[in-house]
């Protein structure tokens, strides 16, 4: 039996069960994780980078970047109806290997129509069949494995993901040049290799394994510890998308009028204002490196590449920080990184200031690495926070940050289309503030701190 003393020195050292999972990799490891490691080349390593510079040069308009990144994000919103869909259906092998024919298929929509709103519909497409791919690899680990694997498992499914992020930026550097339709060619078909592969070895049903529709009791994913699996290195762009592991359901939402006016709403907006205030960047960063600081694609992406990789590793520490620290300092200190950041960036469009490059590298960097403070901590205080449950609150806060996310990027559209990129480090910097003041004495209550 796991005693509150055993489960705080459990919490107290990630690094151990981290270890735990390295050393079995057999046990843990399956064929169709190669499909989640090319899903995260392409959604996490190639289009963030390919996508707004293919957009750009086809139509001339940064509104237009905007405008498809944006319905791209949207997309992903749809990740509830992928875990609802495959639990009502129990078709989980096929919806699984129908996310990545929807996401290849949207990428061959943007590839072949040049007018606005099929790129829009070929985008949203592409953001839902990522999310749907997503969400049904969790739960072909929650929905069927024992729970005592949960971590492990997820630990090493996200890592494959995360690597595939890294190798996605290195191949988005070598291809940047201008070659975007031929790239765009290649995720495609890195798509559709990934639904081949997502195929095999994938858990068949047994008695238990799963719990059928209509059972009454709510699926296992609900009842996720979401704290421990923050653990792991996870996909989570830096931009601010997560979308694993959990989902608003229907009795969180109608928990949601008993949290107003609470801890966990005035942090709930906090993380809202943040994601929606730095969303621009992440959509236009290769331009923007590019065009206001003399950083091309190809530096950019590996940049990237090198940040992202350093960031797989914080994830670990920061779950050793926010042990030790609290959730609530770790979670303002990533804030204040971002201020930083953005400040940095800001900087070169002063009078006299030189130096841009070296402030855009540098902002980039300290931009990226700050996100796994904010997805740890983040993620510990929205489930120690919360009145309700911990699978309903962590849905909220992914659903928070996809829906600010998306309406970041569409808001943003104008903006820099009229007053240019320095609207951006401004945009978030005020953002970024408004965060810090609505999360600046986050507390658990006394019965999550015990």
């Amino acid at each position: 039996m796991t005693t509150p003393q055993t489960e705080r020195r459990r919490r107290a050292d990630p690094l151990e069960l981290v270890l735990g999972a390295l050393g079995a990799p057999r046990r843990f490891i399956r064929p169709w994780y190669l499909a989640y490691l090319l899903l995260g080349m392409v959604t996490a390593g190639l289009l963030p980078v390919l996508l707004p510079l293919a957009v750009e040069a086809q139509s001339h308009s940064l509104a237009a970047v905007a405008y498809v990144l944006g319905a791209y994000n949207f997309g992903l919103l749809s990740s509830p109806l992928w875990g609802m869909s495959a639990e009502r259906t129990q078709a989980h092998h096929r919806l699984f290997v129908g996310s990545f024919l929807l996401t290849g298929a949207g990428i061959t929509v943007l590839l072949l129509f040049t007018a606005l709103p099929l790129w829009l519909a070929g985008a949203f497409a592409a953001g839902a069949g990522s999310g749907g791919a997503a969400t049904l690899a969790t739960l072909f680990v929650v929905d069927f494995a024992p729970q005592a694997q949960w971590e492990a498992r997820i630990g090493w499914l996200q890592s494959f993901n995360a690597a595939g992020e890294v190798l996605g930026l290195i191949a988005a550097a070598a291809v940047s040049a201008g070659e975007f339709a031929a790239a765009l060619w290649g995720s495609a078909a890195l798509v559709a290799v990934a639904a081949a592969v997502g195929g095999i070895g994938l858990p068949a049903r047994t008695a238990g394994s799963a719990q059928p529709a209509g059972s009454g009791h709510p699926p296992v994913h609900a009842r996720l510890d979401i704290r421990a699996l923050a653990r792991f290195p996870r996909l989570s762009r830096p931009s601010g998308i997560g979308l694993h592991v959990d989902w608003l359901n229907l009795r969180g939402l109608r928990g949601v009028s008993g949290a107003l006016d609470t801890p966990f709403s005035r942090f709930l907006l906090s993380w809202f204002a943040f994601a929606f205030a730095v969303a621009a960047f992440f959509s236009y960063f290769p331009l923007m490196l590019a065009h206001s600081y003399g950083i091309d694609t190809h530096a950019s992406a590996l940049i990237y590449a090198t940040a992202a990789a350093v960031g797989i590793a914080l994830y670990i520490l920061t779950g050793r920080l926010t042990a030790r620290y609290g959730a609530g300092r770790i979670y303002r200190l990533g804030l204040w990184m971002r201020v930083v950041g953005f400040a940095l960036l800001l900087a070169p469009f002063l009078p006299q200031v030189g130096g841009r490059a070296v402030f855009g590298t540098v902002g980039f960097v300290v931009l990226v690495i700050a996100w796994p403070l904010l997805s740890v901590a983040g993620t510990d205080l929205g489930a120690s926070l919360t009145p309700f449950s911990e699978g309903a609150a962590v849905g909220l806060l992914n659903a928070a940050l996809a829906l600010a996310t998306a309406l970041g990027i569409v808001c943003s559209g104008p903006l820099v289309a009229h007053w240019g990129y320095v609207s951006i480090p401004v945009m978030a910097l005020a953002g970024l503030l408004i965060a810090l003041v609505l999360g600046r004495t986050p507390r658990p209550p006394a019965a999550a701190r015990r």
